[in-house]
């Protein structure tokens, strides 16, 4: 499978190969980013989204070793006992990736710690914003924050949204909680420049002087009518802020294949 440019599907690109914009509803407060799934794809990409999620709770050289002194189906097995097996916390994990692999895959953030590999359990929601990305200067330097909230439900309903935003606001009072974090991984992992960096940025962010962009991604297994319409309602919404939805038939069932079957 390949797109128009003749680059092959792979971990890093499945983004493009999947999910394709369409047509917006009319907000005036929020800017609207609707996607569907392209026709046929999802059994093609659906490998290549395991290897994300993988990736986003497991460090490779961590799977590796486990390579190194098990067989591949051991190995697999290992693999599946340290992802989530509760199912909210599933969905929940599912749209984080689905979500942070969208703004880097489509839109260049950058992404330098997988969170959800320093959750306290596997079968825990990790604390904190769901998303922290950022846009760098060629001199390594941080231009842009963006925070998201990623919400998956068989079933859509609008509080889940209204609490997506209300955490999304919260989160500047007075900067993300989960950008301390992040720091303190860089700095462990030897990253010393950009943990810095993201130290400079918080002090910034407390007095809004960073550019910030704020994300709700929405996924659902039925097909709402008019999703983002209670947040629409608010006299005063986090700005600026971009809302994504995706409907998935027969979500539970892919979410649990695409947890339940790891490839190594």
């Amino acid at each position: 499978m390949a797109n128009s440019t003749n680059i092959p599907l792979s971990r890093n690109n499945f983004d493009e190969f999947w999910l394709e914009n369409v047509s917006p509803l009319n907000y005036k407060k929020l800017s609207h980013k609707p996607l569907q799934e392209k026709a046929n794809s999802r059994n093609a990409v659906a490998p290549y989204i395991t290897q994300a999620i993988i990736d986003h709770h497991l460090n490779r050289r961590r799977i590796a070793d486990w390579l190194n002194e098990l067989d591949h189906n051991k190995t697999a097995s290992e693999i599946v006992k340290n992802l989530p097996r509760d199912d909210r916390t599933r969905k929940g994990n599912f749209g984080e990736v689905i979500a942070s692999e969208h703004l880097r895959q489509k839109h260049g953030y950058l992404m330098p710690v997988f969170k959800l590999r320093y959750r306290d359990s596997h079968n825990m929601p990790m604390r904190g914003e769901d998303i922290v990305a950022f846009v760098l200067t060629p001199q390594r330097k941080i231009s842009k924050v963006c925070i998201g909230e990623a919400k998956t439900l068989s079933r859509f309903a609008s509080r889940t949204v209204l609490d997506a935003h209300n955490r999304l606001k919260n989160s500047y009072h007075p900067c993300p909680e989960t950008l301390s974090m992040l720091a303190n991984i860089l700095y462990e992992i030897g990253n010393k420049k950009l943990g810095s960096e993201i130290d400079r940025i918080s002090r910034l962010l407390a007095r809004k002087d960073v550019p910030t962009e704020n994300w709700i991604f929405l996924i659902t297994g039925n097909k709402p009518r008019n999703p983002f319409e209670e947040i629409e309602k608010l006299e005063d919404i986090i700005e600026p802020l971009v809302c994504v939805d995706l409907q998935l038939p027969n979500l539970k069932v892919f979410v649990d294949d695409l947890f339940d079957n790891p490839k190594p």
